[in-house]
């Protein structure tokens, strides 16, 4: 496993990641009703489907590029083997998670409150960062990411590595 590439890599895909995210929260923060605490999903107007589209035609190639740019770049850096393609795919994926964490559920949303809020749910006590934090932030990224989405993400990593790079 190549450390310095793949904390490298971590930290680049996390800033190109997050920064793509807090833009697209502050153009149409609507869109990302459905990820938020249930108190402002219930308060919320329902989602236009211009912003579905929008959040599907960026998340989606954002993630294949990410998976791809990890893919390839393990293969450049010369890792070689399951086990360390997963732990190199599951690295750098936690890192996203935590800039997203601390960067886009604490920081971010703490310091743009206003242009993050979504119309309708002002009143709600899910934007302060306590109530966030226990009800949105810690369940997902210290227990979700880390235990299903980073695993997922070395499963594909090594898999599709293995499969292409043979």
């Amino acid at each position: 496993m190549n450390w310095a590439r793949t904390l490298l890599d971590g930290t680049v895909l996390c800033l190109i990641f997050n920064m793509m995210i807090a833009l697209l929260w502050i153009f149409i923060p609507g869109s990302f009703k459905n990820m938020l605490p249930a108190e402002i999903r219930k308060a919320a107007p329902p989602r236009k489907k211009k912003e579905v589209i929008i959040l599907a035609c960026v998340l989606y190639p954002l993630y294949i590029l990410i998976f791809a740019y990890m893919i390839v770049s393990s293969h450049m850096a010369g890792v070689t083997g399951f086990a360390n393609l997963f732990w190199t795919g599951y690295i750098e994926m936690m890192f996203i998670n935590l800039g997203d964490f601390i960067g886009l559920d604490y920081w971010f949303r703490k310091v743009s409150m206003k242009k993050v809020m979504i119309p309708g749910t002002e009143h709600c006590k899910a934007w302060e960062t306590k109530t966030w934090m226990l009800t949105l932030g810690i369940p997902e990224h210290l227990g979700l990411w880390p235990f299903v989405f980073c695993p997922l993400t070395g499963l594909i990593v090594a898999g599709v590595s293995m499969l292409v790079y043979r």
